[in-house]
């Protein structure tokens, strides 16, 4: 009788860890599965393919955009990091990391394919972080629906580099890091920071790989002693 409450009770003690040390991974693609990762994302114009475990944009024009997939995002979420991998294969600019977006996005003279339902009921919001935009001399956050651009900084762009991304967002501001150089955080509250993220190029070909976006306590649960469960970096690899 003692072994089984103590049974009972160690597994409540485990259950109270494994709960309060839950993760908060709200999305991930490592493009290891095409099939799985056609389901997540939304094309809105370019030619976007999944190949060699990237995710790949293979047209020559500007506004090249692809977002995440109604199934695949929560409204609610405004407090996250959203981290990303990219590629330069050709072209004349970078990468558009995009986030907060809400609604339709600006179509700059495109005919857009249709938009995931719940944005086409939203007003217009759109952020995107443009890395070696401006024939690749600068970059920029660039926003519409509000006026709220700035970040401005000298990187730019190199072909056939890897780029580790990572814009950390919060219902007041967010922070843009760059190959672990990290900018200084711009204080923007505009609607409370909600809005799903999406990728993009601006004549330009590119890749990304292992898609990550979390929340402030983590992608992977802690254990007692503070650190980060190992298969973290098997996530990261996404290998």
């Amino acid at each position: 009788m003692k072994k089984s409450i103590m049974f009972v009770l160690l597994c409540c003690f485990t259950f109270g860890l494994t709960t309060a040390a839950m993760s908060q991974l709200y999305f991930e693609d490592n493009f290891d599965n095409p099939s799985k990762s056609e389901d997540k994302w939304v094309p809105l114009w370019g030619t976007w393919e999944f190949k060699d475990k990237e995710y790949h944009q293979l047209k020559n024009d500007s506004n090249c955009m692809s977002i995440v997939a109604d199934d695949y995002w929560d409204e609610e979420w405004n407090d996250y990091t959203y981290e990303v991998r990219g590629n330069k294969i050709s072209g004349a600019e970078g990468f558009l990391i995009m986030f907060r977006l809400q609604g339709l996005m600006n179509p700059r003279g495109k005919v857009l394919e249709d938009h995931p339902p719940r944005m086409q009921k939203q007003a217009q919001l759109e952020y995107w972080w443009n890395l070696g935009g401006w024939g690749n001399s600068r970059s920029q956050i660039e926003t519409w629906g509000v006026s709220k651009a700035g970040a401005n900084s000298t990187h730019t762009i190199d072909t056939g580099d890897w780029y580790d991304i990572k814009i950390i967002n919060t219902p007041t501001g967010y922070t843009l890091i760059i190959n672990d150089e990290e900018l200084p955080k711009i204080n923007d509250n505009s609607r409370d920071g909600v809005g799903r993220i999406g990728l993009g190029t601006w004549s330009t070909l590119a890749k990304y790989e292992d898609v990550l976006v979390y929340g402030p306590d983590g992608p992977l649960p802690v254990n007692p002693k503070g650190k980060v469960a190992t298969a973290w970096g098997f996530l990261k690899a996404g290998r």
